[in-house]
């Protein structure tokens, strides 16, 4: 039997509600909540930290700053370097791009530097592109989401899909029913002025996090709350 390897995102409340990201799983991750955008950076950084293992990063919107992977690891006092050095960024600017990343590279870039994690990051953005057709950017997406999830469970990986921006992912297209159907997990994050209000949806369990201040720490961090 493969042993489940599990990964923590630094959310507590977000951990706890998934009881962790684990290998052979694909949980999708959407919302309008600020904390969306750190979570691949806290991925990488504790996947290091845990398991000194490897991170494939596809990136579908262009976003992805090793900087604040960087900053993240110097505030859980990891080594910095050692952290980039096991994160392998591809980059995708048009769903073609991504579609051949995926269907042709993927497995060779599992194989190679063996990673427990895979990250792609903005998934859906792409497949919004108005100079694609509605039906090819459909069969695009189901076609893609399929290979991954293979090889999610062939490999072993814990796989993660996100989606930030200013607004919960559109349906336009079907792209969200599509999505979501593939996922094992999705995890809605919404938030409202400071708190963050989180569904675990295939669950049907909820979570609130409240957004604290660089300055504030909670009762819990100095272990007087069980």
């Amino acid at each position: 039997m493969i042993p489940t390897v599990e990964i923590t995102s630094g959310i507590r409340e977000l951990d706890g509600l998934v009881s962790g990201f684990k290998s052979g799983e694909v949980i999708c991750i959407d919302g309008d909540s600020s904390l969306i955008s750190n979570i691949p950076n806290q991925i990488c950084v504790n996947t290091y930290r845990m398991l000194h293992s490897n991170v494939v990063y596809i990136d579908g919107g262009m976003r992805t700053d090793p900087y604040k992977i960087s900053q993240y690891a110097r505030k859980m006092e990891v080594d910095q370097r050692e952290v980039l050095e096991h994160v392998f960024i591809s980059r995708a600017f048009t769903v073609y791009q991504l579609t051949t990343l995926i269907q042709q590279r993927l497995e060779y870039i599992i194989l190679r530097y063996k990673p427990r994690v895979l990250i792609v990051d903005h998934f859906p953005l792409l497949y919004f592109d108005s100079d694609v057709p509605s039906k090819e950017a459909q069969v695009l997406l189901r076609n893609n989401l399929n290979k991954i999830k293979q090889v999610t469970t062939k490999y072993n990986l814990v796989t993660i899909f996100t989606n930030s921006g200013s607004s919960v992912l559109s349906n336009f297209r079907n792209v969200r029913d599509i999505l979501f159907d593939g996922a094992d997990e999705v995890v809605l994050m919404r938030q409202n002025d400071s708190v963050t209000h989180v569904d675990a949806v295939k669950k049907g369990r909820s979570a609130t996090i409240l957004h604290l201040s660089k300055e504030q720490l909670r009762l819990c961090d100095f272990g007087l709350v069980m």
